[in-house]
């Protein structure tokens, strides 16, 4: 059962029944990223349990956040230590390109975490 919420968690699936997207549209259309399905279409299940709920994913959002700086910086050390500027003009490029994914990262992580919504075996198809 973890395994199939971890998964469910990486394809942004519904936490309660893993069958709906959270997300409206693919993240391939940059223009709309962002948009995020009010309630699932299969189980009905409401994604935002209260009002500024998604204000707590600002947390999940810097942690990965961090965790990216970490890992380029300290490849970036491993591969050659390079300029300072190098490491900057590599940390900000990264960010920028991820933080699309970031986004809806942090928001999923943070709804499977904190959202009170329990995985419900009899909701699969």
């Amino acid at each position: 059962m973890l395994k199939k919420s971890i998964l469910a968690l990486l394809q942004g699936k519904c936490p309660q029944c893993h069958q709906s997207s959270l997300f409206s549209f693919p993240l391939s259309r940059l223009s709309k990223f962002s948009v995020m399905n009010d309630s699932c279409p299969s189980c009905k299940v409401r994604f935002e349990p209260e009002p500024g709920f998604y204000q707590g994913a600002m947390f999940v959002g810097y942690a990965l956040t961090v965790a990216l700086i970490t890992t380029l910086s300290a490849a970036m050390y491993l591969l050659g230590n390079p300029s300072v500027i190098v490491y900057m003009s590599v940390v900000i490029a990264s960010s920028i390109l991820v933080a699309p994914l970031n986004y809806r990262y942090s928001r999923i992580i943070y709804l499977y975490l904190f959202g009170g919504i329990k995985y419900d075996p009899r909701l699969s198809q």
